[in-house]
């Protein structure tokens, strides 16, 4: 099994919290939608420190290929697209074997 962990810090200007909620809303509608992705969590930042990202996402696959299909899948992408890409101005990606 596979955990894929993204953090991401929304631009300044925009409206953080709004754009953390949208995040999380359409991140976490994927669940029971793309094949291969068997949980996902995502949590809005409480803290103020300023080393802090604004967003995580947590989620948990079958495999490798699994991830690789997510992050190719059409819905996932549209999510982003959407959702993600226009707001954050920095995003870090970490992916491990439990």
């Amino acid at each position: 099994m596979v955990k894929h962990i993204v953090a991401w810090r929304i631009a300044d200007g925009e409206d953080k919290k709004k754009r953390a909620e949208d995040i999380k809303k359409n991140l976490e509608a994927l669940k029971g939608i793309i094949p291969g992705l068997l949980d996902i969590e995502v949590g809005i930042n409480i803290s103020e420190k300023e080393f802090s990202s604004d967003v995580v996402l947590v989620s948990v696959f079958a495999s490798k290929e699994d991830v690789e299909k997510y992050q190719n899948n059409p819905e996932h992408k549209a999510v982003g697209q959407s959702y993600v890409l226009p707001y954050v101005k920095e995003r870090r990606v970490i992916d491990y074997e439990i």
